[in-house]
């Protein structure tokens, strides 16, 4: 059973810390499972099979580099401990159809969700024009876009609601259709039945920004949780 290893918090991420700092190939194993995002949050990443795909708004989705430098990132290898058929899963009942085979509220468990989505509503953000800007000029200009019948996979994890500051609480999924050619952040799904896969991770390792910046960040707790709630859910 591998750990979850996560470069930076989604707490210093939404404080502001959106700089790339660290390249992927420090963190992503061979086969590797997970998201992230890259510097500025100008794309939105999503890993499958080793493979890094980023998806930004208005491009076509590409692969990135192992040498590319990122800001968030959360990435395991990925062994599903149980896989099983459910039926009328959204982002609303994912919870309750996950429950059905494990307690999940004190765990943290990798997490798929594959098959054909009747809708999905994707974000995308817009790549970064200058060298900085701030989580909310990221929501401002940010891309949604809704699918219909399409077949693909929500690759994420699930965090219990005590480490909300250090990853997204609840589910955090991106999205990655068969042919490999959409992707992002997802906001809304919902397939009438659907293959779930899940993994316990035990243990996860979060290797902090060792720059300066990262040190002289200022984070505002007490506003911390609204904003992760109202970017990434």
């Amino acid at each position: 059973m591998s750990k979850i290893t996560q470069f930076s918090t989604i707490g210093a991420l939404m404080s502001g810390h959106l700089r790339g700092e660290a390249p992927l190939s420090h963190f992503c194993p061979a086969h590797g499972f997970g998201l992230g995002c890259s510097p500025e949050i100008s794309g939105e990443l999503t890993i499958h099979e080793g493979k890094v795909h980023e998806a930004s708004a208005g491009e076509a989705l590409h692969l990135v580099t192992a040498e590319t430098l990122v800001p968030f990132l959360q990435v395991t290898e990925f062994s599903p401990q149980q896989t099983h058929r459910i039926v009328s899963v959204t982002q609303d009942t994912a919870y309750e159809r996950l429950s059905q085979f494990i307690r999940p509220d004190n765990i943290f468990l990798a997490v798929t969700i594959v098959g054909v989505f009747d809708h999905l509503l994707l974000r995308r953000p817009q790549r970064a024009e200058g060298s900085q800007r701030s989580v909310d000029d990221v929501a401002a200009s940010q891309r949604e876009d809704s699918y219909k019948s399409i077949s693909g996979r929500l690759i994420g994890f699930w965090t219990p609601e005590l480490f909300g500051r250090v990853s997204v609480p609840g589910f955090h999924f991106h999205f990655l259709d068969d042919e490999a050619r959409i992707s992002g952040h997802v906001l809304e799904f919902e397939a009438s039945e659907a293959t779930l896969s899940f993994e316990e991770k035990t243990s996860i390792e979060i290797v902090n920004p060792a720059s300066d910046a990262y040190r002289a960040l200022s984070i505002d707790v007490g506003a911390l949780d609204e904003m992760i709630h109202r970017i990434e859910k």
